[in-house]
């Protein structure tokens, strides 16, 4: 896919949904931020390679939005944080790397039919065993839309039915696919904050290239148990999930936990563990970020076969006027059955701190940490991060930016290690207040 193809498709879907939302209905609240900048950078070994590094100089713009509505009759929560990388010597074309994260829900027939639509793009790497480089990178796809139907049962029951249709694509890896989902909830409302169901569903995958792929069904049941506090948020599935692939079927537990706990008006955990049997598609839609909240670039996708993922994940925020502190740790293991060559571990940690130095100025420091251990590959990486942003403001939303990021890699096994200098100097508009109307307070 050439780079005039890729910013043509990115246009077209920008405006695609502009003018979706210029349809909509006023919203009750509505939250939208973004930012635009564009200036040149430059790096002392684009190929990130141990030795014979090659300097590259580059032109960057850069986009960044969320929004976040509440409507009468359309919900949506859409972020999106996208970079286009033209290297100025040619050691590759033009690049569009970003991430896009968007779901909205229409309400056919408000309180009772609601129709979503979820769209999940951005890039992963071809080769996991190779540095994630402009070759070694595919853009993916996941999409998926289909009814929502809520039912009531007496004062305190309910009865959710859910059905979707997914589709996958991927810009070389031969993993496209088609995926109907169904899923119900029978539940009772504890509290006005709080319910309790018993929750089932099902999944039918259709690969287009089932030469090297299988398609496959799995479907699980489990306890669900949700509480949305003042201060406490609590999410909790425990069950167990069976999954059907050719003559072949296997079952494992699935366990979710999601916590989180406003410590004060300033800091905010959260917690997330779990236990699950998933596949590539449905992890790269669920792909999240960490303290940093760098665009993410999800692992290689080595097969289509499913695999058991084992998780646990913390998370720290802290923000006052003038300052903003991020902590995040996570460790996580991949398991596949008959293919023990696949299996992998990856644990580590990101840091990211802001300080308003005087009203116009404000400082960056970033630092994050990974390793990665593919045992039976003979493949391990130490992967780590440094970097610094200095920001000028100017007016009600000109912005100068200049930062650095010290990139490097150390690998054992089958694996090449590497060094990368990089710093990109912008200019850009980035209001400071959210755009927000018929809301509380001032929106801020």
């Amino acid at each position: 896919m050439g780079p005039g193809t890729t910013a043509a498709r990115a246009k077209r879907a920008l405006i695609s949904v502009t003018s979706l939302l210029a349809l909509v209905p006023a919203a009750k609240s509505e939250t939208w931020t973004y930012g635009v900048d564009v200036g040149v950078g430059a790096t002392d070994n684009v190929s990130l390679v141990p030795t014979d590094q090659v300097r590259q100089t580059m032109a960057t713009a850069d986009l960044d939005f969320a929004l976040q509505q509440q409507g009468p009759r359309l919900d949506t929560d859409l972020k999106g944080n996208f970079t286009y990388l033209d290297f100025l010597q040619h050691a590759y074309s033009g690049e569009l790397l970003g991430r896009f994260d968007g779901l909205a829900h229409l309400a056919l027939v408000p309180g009772r039919l609601t129709w979503a639509l979820q769209d999940d793009f951005g890039q992963q790497q071809l080769n996991a065993f190779e540095a994630p480089t402009p070759a070694n990178l595919e853009n993916v796809n996941y999409l998926s839309t289909g009814p929502d139907l809520k039912l009531p049962l007496g004062s305190t029951g309910f009865l959710d039915l859910s059905g979707r249709y997914g589709r996958t694509q991927y810009q070389t890896s031969p993993f496209d696919n088609n995926r109907v989902f169904a899923s119900l909830a029978w539940g009772l409302s504890l509290s006005a904050r709080s319910s309790v169901s018993l929750d089932g569903n099902t999944e039918h995958v259709l690969f287009d290239n089932t030469a090297l792929n299988t398609d496959f069904d799995r479907s699980s049941g489990y306890v669900h148990y949700e509480l949305h506090g003042a201060r406490t948020e609590l999410v909790a599935n425990l069950g167990a999930t069976e999954l059907n692939q050719g003559s072949a079927s296997r079952s494992g537990p699935l366990i979710a936990l999601e916590l989180t706990r406003k410590l004060s008006p300033a800091a905010k955990l959260t917690l997330k563990a779990g236990q699950e049997l998933t596949d590539a598609s449905t992890s790269f839609s669920a792909l999240e970020s960490g303290a940093m909240g760098a665009i993410s670039i999800a692992p290689a996708a080595l097969t289509s076969n499913n695999y058991t993922s084992t998780y646990a994940s913390v998370g720290w925020d802290y923000e006052r006027d003038r300052t903003t502190l991020a902590l995040s740790a996570r460790s996580a293991k991949d398991t596949y059955e008959g293919q023990s060559s696949l299996d992998n571990s990856l644990s580590g940690g990101e840091l990211k701190l802001n300080r308003k130095v005087t009203r116009a100025l404000s400082a960056e420091l970033l630092g994050s940490l990974y390793y990665t251990d593919y045992t039976h590959a003979n493949y391990k990486t130490e992967d780590g991060l440094v970097g610094a942003a200095l920001t000028l403001r100017e007016g009600r939303g000109l912005e100068f930016r200049l930062r650095y990021n010290h990139v490097s890699r150390v690998a054992t096994g089958i694996g090449t290690g590497f060094r990368e200098n990089i710093a990109f100097l912008t200019i850009g508009y980035r209001p400071q207040q959210l755009l927000s109307r018929d809301l509380p307070g001032d929106g801020r």
